[in-house]
């Protein structure tokens, strides 16, 4: 009988967790900006990259941009910032590419990226109110509940080879998406959704960009 109980009590505690209710994140598909102002150009990426100091209180002084190779990146924004250059790639037509030489480059793309958060441009925030209630009354098998929140600017400058700024423009990038994480979300997996957001808005943030730029300025009258 006490075995029965105890399966019985189990069995109600796996129906109250149910499954995760995961976000979905679906990056986009975007198509090459096809212009022959960058028909068999290279392009040189320049990245930078900016988040609050750690602080426990609001109000925490924003750090100084920096080379985003000199940034420690957390899980869920590193994918895809350290992925830069496949992710220009896409924007590009296919017979131009991508240099890290600055002095072999046709033309220079300055980005800066400024998280409002110290836990990045996007992160994973935990609710505890819903958690904690929860893990006490399932004994620590529940689910785990959190916001997936995007929470950045980012600008972007596009140079010629002579350094003269050709087109420049800024995006604020602000969303929440509810996310439910399951026992046995371990590892990358429980930032696999974080990350495809913060692909996404840069896909669709540097497209609208390269758009933007590759379109020829309105006549000005005399």
């Amino acid at each position: 009988m006490t075995l029965m109980k105890t399966a019985l009590a189990g069995l109600a505690m796996l129906l109250m967790t149910g499954c995760a209710s995961r976000a979905q994140i679906d990056v986009p598909v975007v198509q090459p900006v096809q212009t022959q102002a960058y028909e068999h150009k290279a392009f040189f990426p320049d990245i930078y990259y900016s988040q609050p100091e750690a602080n426990l209180f609001s109000g925490a002084a924003q750090q100084a941009m920096q080379p985003l190779g000199n940034v420690r990146l957390s899980h869920v924004c590193s994918p895809a910032m350290t992925n830069f250059d496949q992710l220009l790639r896409e924007q590009l037509p296919s017979t131009s590419s991508i240099t890290h030489d600055a002095r072999a480059g046709d033309y220079r793309l300055q980005v800066e990226i400024m998280a409002h958060e110290n836990r990045g441009p996007v992160y994973l925030d935990y609710l505890m109110a819903i958690n904690l209630p929860m893990n006490l009354l399932t004994f620590g098998i529940a689910n785990e509940d959190f916001d997936i929140i995007a929470d950045f600017n980012v600008e972007y400058r596009l140079y010629d080879k002579d350094e003269k700024l050709l087109f420049s423009k800024d995006y604020t990038v602000r969303d929440s998406v509810p996310h439910q994480a399951g026992n046995f979300d371990i590892g990358n997996r429980i930032f696999l959704p974080a990350q495809n957001m913060m692909t996404k808005y840069l896909l669709l943030t540097m497209n609208d960009f390269f758009n933007n730029a590759s379109r020829p300025l309105p006549a000005t009258g005399t």
